[in-house]
């Protein structure tokens, strides 16, 4: 008998013109598999040449019934829209195209002749179909005999092989199509047989590992698959099966279509899926359904823990892939102009790749794809970014092109933070301008001809730059304030108690003696850890006895007055000058026990050091020559353009950005 199907031959093949050789053989091996096929075996033989000249595929599926012939061979579209994806479908139990890929056989083989076995009821039936490529709107089929042997399945044979399919090429796509079912169907025992070899992908999983996770009475059996090569019609995704290994769901795992080459599939085995509701609320209320479903414990549980296994088996991978990236960067010259041989300059590349990294790692679709002049306009976009330090505009853009986690977008947060160029140059600045004030230091003390006094210029000069003493330090009082004005200050940074002068007053004959330089450390926290006290001489007098009791009596008036003390405060006093005496020497010596240089007295929580500017300068020198060399800050230049007048030194430091905050000061 003789049946017209809807379309004419032309017809359907411009409707299936979208199909190639290779895709059309794996259509017959899906259409066994949609049949409840356990097993489905590919012959092709080859000539000298790797050429096929004969197909044949077979499946021990449930066969054609006959009377479904209309729906099998008929298509019931008459339009483009008969063929559609499988992408959105949540199982893999029907992947074929409803039946219509059994016409696709024109791609590659002039006939193709179906022959089947199905059962009725309890009697089993075999015919033939057969249908060639000039008449692809008909089909011819032999009467249904009735056999015996109860096995069904239905054998497809390919006749007049065109030259365009070689053997190679059918055995590489199959391997790509098939390789996540087989894995999905492992426990089912699915089978897919090459010219009589079980297929071997074995080339394009990369990676395979097995883990169990348990939350309460359930058992999770999880297998993740890498996968070389991006799967034909499969994303990445999450397979939901029963206890029976039987797939009851499926959807896009978090790391999917990243753009990253990071294929993989995710096989999740429980029997919290025998009974369970997939269905998404979309943000309604949902009223409570028969069985488990998505807001159960036991889901979130495996949901959280598979989507961080999976982040954590990307990040090695995807770091090798940023690498590859950055080189493809260097090669196609899409930096900006960097002097490498320069340490900034190479800081600054470095700080670059960092970022681009970043964002190529959390979304690598965003530099992916790129052109040479596009790559070069985007990263030199990024460089503007880190010059300018526009991080939260930044941030703002790429989420409105990018849907990204909340652990992406703190990685790229501080990532922007720690890259900004803005505060790299501030930095530099900052640098320069220190080595700038410690020449203008070295000037006053050292020349005589700018007649640096103490109040006149090494006073002002130290307030302005205390980090020559340590870092974090906050200044109390300086020069004018007295023991009493200073005790004011520090009790309320140390309570926050803010009292009148006329409520504070000290019991000693040198309440009303100033220090010159009065500082305290305060930590993160606000605890007040050190506190220093420098007392300053011109640059012509000579350390000695006098100078050093003068020290010893603000220690013991800070030490005699309870108000000062606080905890585990520690105090330090220096003396500070250009030389000094024997006396001292002696005492520097005498203080060598206790492993500290330049100290000369220590009791309970208090020190007491005698310094030179010498020696200041070159602890300077020493604790921040690895910078300057490394940044190639040439210091001759920096102390060239030192101020050359007292004046012209100090209205540098008060511009300068080294210089400290001032003196703290209440009303």
């Amino acid at each position: 008998m003789s049946e017209k199907v809807v379309l004419g031959s032309n017809g359907i093949k411009r409707v299936l013109k979208g199909f190639s050789p290779v895709e059309s053989v794996a259509e017959y091996i899906w259409n066994g598999y949609d049949a409840n096929a356990t097993e489905v075996k590919i012959w092709a033989e080859s000539n000298a040449m790797g050429g096929i000249h004969k197909v044949t595929v077979m499946d021990n599926g449930c066969g054609i019934d006959y009377k479904t012939l209309d729906k099998k061979f008929k298509p019931f579209y008459e339009s483009n829209k008969m063929i559609y994806k499988n992408e959105n479908n949540n199982s893999s139990l029907l992947h074929g195209k409803n039946g219509i890929g059994r016409l696709t056989f024109f791609t590659f083989a002039h006939a193709a002749k179906w022959t089947t076995v199905y059962r009725d009821g309890d009697r089993t039936f075999k015919y033939t179909i057969v249908i060639t490529e000039k008449a692809l709107n008909d089909y011819t089929t032999s009467i249904p005999v009735e056999i015996e042997d109860g096995t069904t399945g239905t054998v497809v044979e390919f006749d007049g092989i065109k030259e365009e399919i070689l053997l190679s090429s059918i055995l590489e796509f199959i391997k790509i199509d098939f390789a996540w079912f087989i894995e999905l169907n492992a426990k089912r025992n699915i089978n897919l047989v090459f010219n009589g070899e079980q297929l071997d992908y074995s080339k394009i999983l990369k990676e395979r590992e097995q883990k169990k996770y348990k939350y309460n009475e359930y058992e999770f059996d999880v297998v993740f698959c890498r996968w070389e090569k991006k799967l034909h019609q499969e994303y990445s995704k999450y397979y939901y099966l029963n206890h029976d290994g039987k797939e009851v769901y499926k959807e896009n795992t978090t790391l999917n279509n990243k753009g990253d080459d990071f294929y993989h599939s995710v096989y999740v085995c429980s029997s919290l899926f025998s009974d369970f509701s997939f269905s998404k609320t979309n943000g309604q209320l949902r009223l409570e359904a028969a069985g488990k479903n998505r807001e159960d414990e036991a889901f979130k549980y495996i949901k959280r823990e598979i989507d961080k296994y999976i982040r954590e088996k990307r990040d090695p991978f995807i770091r090798k892939s940023t690498k590859k990236f950055l080189n493809k960067l260097e090669d196609k010259e899409a930096y900006p102009e960097y002097n490498l041989n320069n340490p900034v300059d190479k800081y600054k590349k470095e700080c670059l790749d960092e970022l681009l990294a970043t964002v190529f790692y959390i979304e690598p679709r965003l530099l992916g794809g790129l052109d040479i002049r596009q790559l070069k306009v985007v990263v030199r976009m990024f460089g503007i970014l880190m010059e300018t330090g526009e991080v939260d505009s930044f941030v703002e853009i790429m989420e409105n092109v990018i849907d990204m986690t909340t652990e992406e977008r703190n990685e790229l947060v501080d990532t922007l933070k720690y890259t900004s160029l803005a505060k790299i140059n501030k930095t530099i600045r900052l640098l320069k301008d220190r080595a700038k004030s410690v020449a203008n230091l070295k000037n006053l003390v050292y020349n005589e001809d700018l007649k640096a006094g103490e109040i006149n210029a090494i006073q002002p000069f130290m307030e302005n730059n205390y980090w020559l003493l340590g870092e974090k330090y906050h200044l109390v009082s300086a020069e004018e304030p007295s023991f009493e004005e200073a005790l004011r200050r520090f009790t309320y940074i140390l309570t926050g108690e803010k009292k009148k002068r006329r409520e504070v007053k000290i019991d000693s004959e040198h309440a009303k003696k100033q220090m010159d330089i009065f500082a305290v450390r305060q930590m993160p926290d606000g605890e007040i850890k050190r506190c220093i006290v420098v007392e300053l001489k011109h640059p012509k007098v000579i350390l000695s006895m006098k100078e050093l009791d003068q020290v010893k009596t603000y220690m013991g008036t800070i030490v005699e007055e309870p108000n000062f003390k606080a905890g585990n405060i520690e105090w330090e006093f220096y003396l500070i000058g250009n030389k000094y005496n024997d006396y001292i020497k002696r005492e520097i010596a005498n203080g060598r026990s206790h492993g500290e240089k330049s100290l000369v007295y220590y009791v309970d929580n208090c020190k007491i050091y005698v310094k030179t500017w010498r020696e200041i300068f070159t602890e300077f020198e020493i604790n921040y020559d690895f910078l300057y060399s490394r940044l190639q800050l040439q210091q001759e230049q920096i102390i060239a353009g030192a101020g050359k007048t007292r004046k012209e030194i100090l209205r540098q430091e008060q511009l300068s950005s080294a210089k400290m905050p001032d003196e703290f000061v209440l009303d």
